[in-house]
């Protein structure tokens, strides 16, 4: 029992014990290639192992490298003990000890295999579910005729019939191989107990530069009205969205006969809007559920947020469709998804200014203490969690080279800026919502994506992230 003690420790100690001097050198130098290896990839190329961890191809074959070790340890463990010179131990006590042996050589030999073997399945049950392949070749998607529209009850909204109108959608090219920035819009949606159809609250156009990993941030208000739309829609005369941007999504869900094409219709028509409004265009979208975000917060165990100015809501919207006061006094906090949702949604007391403010720093907290031992640790629920509240069309191929863009990532190179009163709007609207600067708006995104971040940030007087948040 010793014997197979020591090779569960490690293979080929056991041989050695038993006197089989070949087999035990042969079984630790195997051993020792696979540690120098592992060790190698986990130190010196650790974007390697992310890489192939993001590949359910890669996934695959290391599950059947798991499953291969799990047997090689296996057998050195069984022909240990067949071999072991020890004889038979008798008596009471040895019917006490060598089960409690056997338990713990089992744990210590498949225990790390089925850890791995558990995380390895849903990661690549993870990637096949939430994130589509791309399609062998992109070919154009031709919309039919437009010939009528749902009114959303905006008062002097007027529908345009159009005789013939096409729309073409293609799939861009990888970013990677040229000097393009990659633009995904990050949404986060109320979807919950209590609440009809889904509202995009949160609406963040993030645009990364795969050669200097500078990143830009635009936060676009919720209650941003009169959003300009594509002129080959026709919908309505003043070819825009009369009402604000947050119920877009929900009148493509509604009305997909305008928004054909392979995304999801909301997520068509919030693409389209927030295109001309920025006039970047836009290459994937992820949609988050908030209330999901709770669980992901609650996964990594928490997160630290620095609140600067108090939050006080006396009537919040707890997730479970109650209410609630919510009191958070200036100072540094650990807070579990539950406050942190709660910091980054309310806005009583403040505006949707100021949150879409709170809602950037939070995310730099998420993405900066989710490291990779907690990652690890929580996997299972942040996978769960994952696949239960996010909708994106970024297909599995793009994932390793998203991978490749980590190590140029710098808080000091976070582009933030919010596109709001009064800058980057003008006239209000009867209901006191603020429309676009067209002008402005354009100006100042063309800013950010032409020049290197530094350069931006000076040239219209921004603070980064890391300075927004501390």
């Amino acid at each position: 029992m010793i014997s197979a003690f020591l090779s569960a420790l490690f293979p080929g100690l056991g041989q050695l014990r038993n006197g089989q001097r070949r087999k035990g050198a042969a079984l630790i130098a195997v051993g020792l290639l696979i540690l120098a290896v592992s060790a190698f990839l986990v130190w010196r190329r650790p974007l390697t192992l992310l890489t192939w961890g993001v590949q359910p191809t890669a996934l695959g074959w290391l599950i059947i490298g798991n499953g291969a070790l799990l047997a090689l340890r296996a057998y050195a463990v069984v022909d240990g003990f067949v071999n072991s010179p020890d004889g038979r131990p008798t008596g009471r006590l040895a019917s006490v000890v060598v089960p409690a042996l056997g338990l713990v050589v089992a744990a210590v030999l498949v225990v790390p295999h089925a850890f791995s073997g558990y995380g390895l399945i849903l990661d690549k049950d993870l990637l096949t579910t939430v994130f589509a392949p791309s399609p062998a070749a992109p070919p154009p998607t031709t919309s039919p005729p437009i010939t009528s529209a749902t009114s959303i009850g905006q008062p002097g909204d007027t529908v345009v019939a159009a005789a013939t109108s096409t729309t073409t959608t293609t799939i861009p090219v990888r970013l990677w191989e040229g000097t393009e920035r990659l633009n995904v819009l990050l949404l986060g949606g109320d979807a919950g107990v209590g609440r009809t159809g889904l509202r995009t609250d949160t609406i963040i156009l993030a645009s990364l530069d795969p050669g200097s990993g500078d990143v830009a941030l635009f936060s676009v208000p919720r209650n941003i009205a009169q959003v300009p739309l594509p002129e080959t829609l026709q919908i309505w005369s003043c070819d825009c969205f009369p009402s604000i941007i947050n119920e877009l999504w929900d009148y493509g869900e509604r009305n997909p006969q305008h928004f054909p094409g392979s995304r999801p219709p909301g997520a068509a028509a919030l693409i389209a809007g927030i295109e001309e409004l920025t006039g970047a265009p836009i290459h994937h979208f992820a949609l988050v559920n908030l209330d999901g975000f709770v669980d992901l917060v609650d996964a990594i165990g928490g997160v630290d947020i620095t609140v600067t100015e108090r939050i006080f809501d006396s009537d919040y919207p707890h997730e479970d469709g109650s209410v609630e006061v919510i009191d958070i006094a200036p100072g540094a906090y650990h807070m579990n998804g539950h406050l942190a949702l709660a910091y980054a949604r309310t806005r009583e007391g403040s505006d949707d200014y100021n949150r879409t403010g709170r809602q950037r720093c939070l995310l730099q907290a998420v993405a900066s203490q989710a490291d990779p031992v907690t990652v690890a640790r929580s996997f299972s629920n942040i996978t769960n969690t994952i696949k239960n509240n996010l909708l994106t069309d970024i297909p599995l191929e793009r994932l390793p080279d998203l991978i490749q863009i980590i190590p140029k990532l710098d808080p000091g190179r976070i582009v933030a800026i919010g596109l709001q009163p009064p800058t980057y709007t003008g006239a209000r609207t009867a209901d006191f919502y603020p429309t676009p600067n067209l002008e402005a708006i354009h100006s100042a995104v063309a800013t950010v994506l032409d020049l290197p971040a530094a350069e931006a940030i000076a040239a219209l007087g921004l603070e980064t992230l890391g300075e927004e948040c501390s």
